[in-house]
C-alpha cells in the first residue's frame, strides 16, 4: 500500500461526520482535487485506491489487535490506571456502552473507507485508462477492501447497514437499513468472490501492501473459520447453512482448495528465524501475505487521528519512563500488557516467547509499574529509540508495519481444515510452523484441535487473533479462558488491580451500535440486538 494520503473528499455521510456545520460545508476548496476535476487520469484512480487503503489501515484510537488482545486472555488493558482509555477498560470489564469512544470509533472508521471504496467504484468508469487491466485490477481492490471492512463490521457489531452506493443526500444515509448478519456475511463474501479474478497473484517491490488473490483466498479462509464458530455459539445472531454470497457456497472443500493453492502456488515461505519476523528493518518479507504499511516520512502531528500515517498502536505497548535496558526501548504507554496466561502458555525452549514477550522484570533496567502491571510487555511492537521520529510528533510516526496475515497462519488455518479429513496431511502444516520455532525433535506424529489451537496462540501471540479464536471456539469455552487469566500470581503486588474483570457472555463478545449514530438515524432505524446492550 503506497502511503499516498488522499485528501480529495469530504464524505457527507452521517456515518462518522456528525461535527460538520453549515460554515464547514460552505468552505472554499484548498487544494485543486475536488471532484468536479478529479477522476480524470489513471493517476486520479491511483490516489482515490489510495485513499480507501487509508481508511482501511487507519488505527484512529480503535486499532481492532489492540482492542482484540485485551478482550482475550493474551493482554490486559493496563494503562496509568484503571481510568485511562476507558473505552479499552470497558472493553476488559465487558461493561461497554453504546457511549464507548471505540465502539463510534471503529465505526466511523468502516463507514468511511465504505464511502471511499462506494465512490470510487461509483467513478472510476470515467477514467481515461492507459492500461485496461489495471482498471479491473484497482476495482478488485477497492471490493477486497470493502469486504473485509464490511467483515469487521460483522463480527463487531453484527447488524449493520449495507451501503454498496453513494446515496444521493444526508436523509438517505439516516433511512439506510440495518442489515442482519447473514446479510452482512453475504455481502462481505460477494465483494471478496467478485474481486478475487482480477486481484494479482503477486505485487512488486515497489506495491508492496497492496493486495493479492492468495490475500483474499487467505481471508475467506479466515471468514469461513470465524463463521462456522460464531453460528454454532451465538444462534442468536441467526447464522445458519454456509457462508455464502448466494451463489458460491464457502464451504469446507472450497476453503481447503484455496489453502492448498495459496500453500502450492503462492511461493511463501516461513522465516527461518521467527524473530526476524518482527525486526523493524527487514518487513514486507516473504511470510507476509497482507501487511499493513506506515511510515515515518509524513511526519505526522495530527492527534486527530485521520492525520496519523505512522503506526500509532506502538506507543501504547511500550514501558511507562524506561530507563537502561541498554538504550534500546523508547517510553511508552503500558497498554496490552501481556498476561501471565499467554506467558505460561508456552513450552519450555520455545524461542517464540522471547520473540513475543519483554520481561521488563528480568531486565538490565527499571520503569515506572503502572496499572495491571505484569512485568511483560509485547515485544513484536514496542517502541524502540533506534526508531524514533526526528520530525513530527514521536508518538505518531514509528514506522512498523503490521502483518495482518502471514503465511504461518495460512498453515495452521490448513491444518484445522484438513484435521479431519487428511490428519496426516493436518499434522505436517502444523509441524511446518512448530518446527520452524522448535527445531525437527519438536514435530507431533499425530494433532488434536487443542494442539492447533495452542499452535496459533504461541505463534500468532500479541496480533489481535486470539479474542476470535476463542469466540468460535463457544462463549463457555471464552469465558472460562478469559476468566482464568484474571487468577493472579501470589506475588503479585497489585492483585486488586484485576479484581471484578471477567467475560459477560451477553455481549457475544461484540460492541454496542453508537449512540450517536442511533441518534442520526431516522427513529426506529438502528436497533441494538445484543443482550447486554439493549
Amino acid at each position: 500500500m503506497k502511503k499516498i494520503r488522499y485528501i480529495a473528499y469530504v464524505a457527507l455521510v452521517i456515518f462518522g461526520m456528525q461535527a460538520c456545520t453549515k460554515d464547514f460545508l460552505n468552505l472554499e476548496p484548498k487544494t485543486g482535487l475536488v471532484e468536479a476535476n478529479f477522476y480524470k487520469t489513471e493517476n486520479d484512480a491511483l490516489l482515490a485506491l489510495t485513499g480507501v487503503y487509508d481508511a482501511f489501515a487507519i488505527q484512529n484510537w480503535q486499532f481492532i489487535p489492540i482492542m482484540s488482545d485485551i478482550f482475550s486472555d493474551d493482554a490486559f488493558a493496563g494503562g496509568a490506571d484503571a481510568k485511562d482509555m476507558s473505552q479499552w477498560q470497558e472493553i476488559e470489564l465487558s461493561q461497554m456502552t453504546p457511549e464507548n469512544g471505540s465502539a463510534s470509533d471503529l465505526w466511523n472508521r468502516c463507514y468511511t473507507a465504505i464511502y471511499r471504496a462506494n465512490l470510487y467504484l461509483e467513478k472510476e468508469g470515467g477514467i481515461t485508462w492507459t492500461n485496461p487491466a489495471n482498471q479491473k485490477r484497482f476495482a478488485a481492490e477497492a471490493k477486497f477492501l470493502r469486504g473485509y471492512i464490511y467483515y469487521d463490521l460483522a463480527r463487531h457489531y453484527g447488524w449493520v447497514p449495507i451501503i454498496t452506493s453513494v446515496l444521493p443526500s444526508i436523509d438517505a444515509y439516516r433511512a439506510a437499513k440495518q442489515n442482519t448478519p447473514s446479510e452482512v456475511y453475504a455481502q462481505a463474501i460477494k465483494d471478496l468472490l467478485e474481486a478475487l479474478p482480477d486481484l494479482p497473484a503477486s505485487v512488486p517491490s515497489t506495491e508492496v501492501g497492496r493486495v493479492t488473490k492468495y490475500a483474499g483466498e487467505a481471508l475467506i479462509a479466515r471468514m469461513y473459520l470465524y463463521y462456522n464458530g460464531i453460528k454454532t455459539a451465538v444462534p442468536q445472531l441467526g447464522l445458519s447453512g454456509d457462508l455464502t454470497d448466494g451463489t458460491t457456497k464457502i464451504d469446507k472443500a472450497y476453503v481447503q482448495a484455496a489453502l492448498d493453492d495459496i500453500i502450492n502456488n503462492g511461493g511463501y515461505t516461513l522465516l527461518p528465524n521467527y524473530a526476524d519476523l518482527f525486526d523493524w528493518a527487514h518487513q514486507n518479507s516473504n511470510e507476509a501475505i497482507l501487511e499493513l504499511q506506515y511510515s515515518e516520512k509524513a511526519k505526522s502531528g495530527d492527534w486527530g487521528g485521520w492525520g496519523i500515517h505512522g503506526n500509532f498502536s506502538v506507543i501504547f505497548y511500550g514501558m511507562r519512563n524506561p530507563a537502561g535496558f541498554g538504550g534500546a526501548w523508547d517510553a511508552g504507554w503500558s497498554f496490552a500488557v501481556v498476561s501471565w496466561s499467554l506467558v505460561n502458555e508456552y513450552e519450555s525452549g520455545d524461542p517464540r516467547k522471547d520473540a513475543t514477550v519483554f520481561n521488563a522484570d528480568a531486565g538490565n533496567g527499571t520503569y515506572l509499574h503502572a496499572f495491571e502491571n505484569t512485568g511483560f510487555f509485547n515485544k513484536k511492537w514496542m517502541p524502540r529509540n533506534k526508531y524514533q521520529a526526528t520530525a513530527g510528533s514521536r508518538e505518531l510516526n514509528y514506522p512498523a508495519n503490521f502483518i495482518d496475515i502471514r503465511y504461518a497462519d495460512v498453515l495452521l488455518m490448513a491444518a484445522e481444515v484438513f484435521l479431519n479429513d487428511n490428519p496426516s496431511k493436518a499434522a505436517g502444516y502444523l509441524n511446518q510452523v512448530r518446527t520452524r520455532a522448535m527445531g525437527a525433535g519438536a514435530a507431533k506424529n499425530s494433532i488434536t484441535m487443542e494442539d492447533i489451537m495452542h499452535e496459533r496462540r504461541v505463534e500468532l501471540g500479541g496480533e489481535g487473533s486470539r479474542k476470535w479464536d476463542l469466540l468460535r471456539m463457544g462463549l463457555d469455552y471464552t469465558k472460562s479462558k478469559i476468566d482464568a487469566s484474571f487468577n493472579v500470581p501470589s506475588s503479585a503486588p497489585n492483585k486488586q488491580d484485576f479484581v471484578g474483570r471477567e467475560f459477560d457472555a451477553q455481549t457475544f463478545g461484540m460492541f454496542p451500535i453508537p449512540g450517536v449514530e442511533i441518534r442520526n438515524t431516522n427513529a426506529g432505524v438502528l436497533k441494538q440486538y445484543v443482550p447486554k446492550y439493549q
